[in-house]
């Protein structure tokens, strides 16, 4: 099987490269930036339509904004029945448009959301968000990624639970690193941090150190979004409440009831945080 990644020098088309590598199949890669990849197996482009030609899966692994306008500029040289394989992070805004191109040469679109990042081992398992194109997409989805987890959804099923996984996780840590900043400097607060803290700081640090420009369309390009952030903002506002209401008993009330929502996750959870804490402590 011959497999054209575009986007072969970023994180994530470098990852799939080395998977699809991993499991014997020949890899025509594309990016303005050289990869860098060395494997009999894999060779460069001159171009997103010269890797494309020929090609029996393409995946687009190109910045998500950028989604639709590279299978524009491959779709010519698109042959029947090749599968696309895009990976994008919000699927309302391409979703419409891909299967469009798609369609218009007869080939088929599968719709992944990896929940993982660059960072995966290749012996890791991964896990995949598969978005109902057709009929077709969780088996075709199955013949690429036989090991993997894939989690089957409707388009609506995935912005709402990206929403929550994704935009609701993002602007809680900004705002946590936002609100830090108020009081604390990073080394002040590393100097007197709990383990929970620590860990809590960490994950701030990790959303930071991702592409603003990614994170901002996952943000902004997901419509179910702002119900998230306005959830959060009502919880806040009414611990905000009780903190200055002074009201001991509703706080209470409130943190057993999550308690006990989340029990079944929060068993060893405490553990969880300390090893977390430890490796992250120098």
């Amino acid at each position: 099987m011959r497999v054209a990644v575009l986007g072969s020098s970023g994180g994530m088309g470098r990852l799939f490269s080395r998977y699809f590598l991993s499991k014997g199949m020949a890899v025509v890669g594309f990016d303005p930036v050289k990869s860098g990849l060395r494997s009999p197996n894999f060779e460069e482009a001159g171009s997103y339509r010269e890797a494309v030609r020929g090609a029996d899966v393409v995946l687009v692994a190109t910045p998500v904004d950028r989604t639709v306008k590279t299978v524009e500029e491959v779709a010519p040289v698109l042959s029947p029945q090749t599968c696309v394989v895009e990976i994008a992070s919000v699927k309302g805004t391409v979703l419409a448009p891909l299967k469009a191109l798609v369609a218009r040469r007869r080939a088929r679109l599968l719709s992944l959301h990896p929940l993982f990042g660059p960072s995966l081992g290749l012996r890791s398992r991964m896990k995949l968000c598969v978005v109902k194109t057709d009929p077709g997409s969780l088996a075709r989805a199955r013949s690429l990624f036989p090991d993997a987890t894939l989690i089957p959804m409707s388009l609506a099923e995935h912005e709402r639970q990206m929403a929550v996984i994704l935009s609701l996780t993002h602007t809680l840590n900004l705002a946590y690193a936002g609100a830090v900043d108020r009081f604390l400097t990073p080394s002040q607060f590393r100097n007197v941090q709990t383990p929970t803290s620590g860990v809590q700081l960490t994950l701030a640090e990790g959303v930071l150190s991702q592409n603003p420009s990614l994170y901002s369309y996952i943000q902004i390009e997901n419509e179910r979004s702002s119900e998230a952030i306005e959830a959060l903002a009502d919880e806040i506002a009414e611990l905000r409440r009780m903190v200055k209401a002074k009201d001991r008993s509703g706080f209470e009330r409130h943190f057993r009831r999550l308690a006990k929502r989340f029990a079944g996750d929060s068993e060893t959870a405490v553990d969880r945080i300390y090893q977390a804490f430890e490796k992250s402590t120098p």
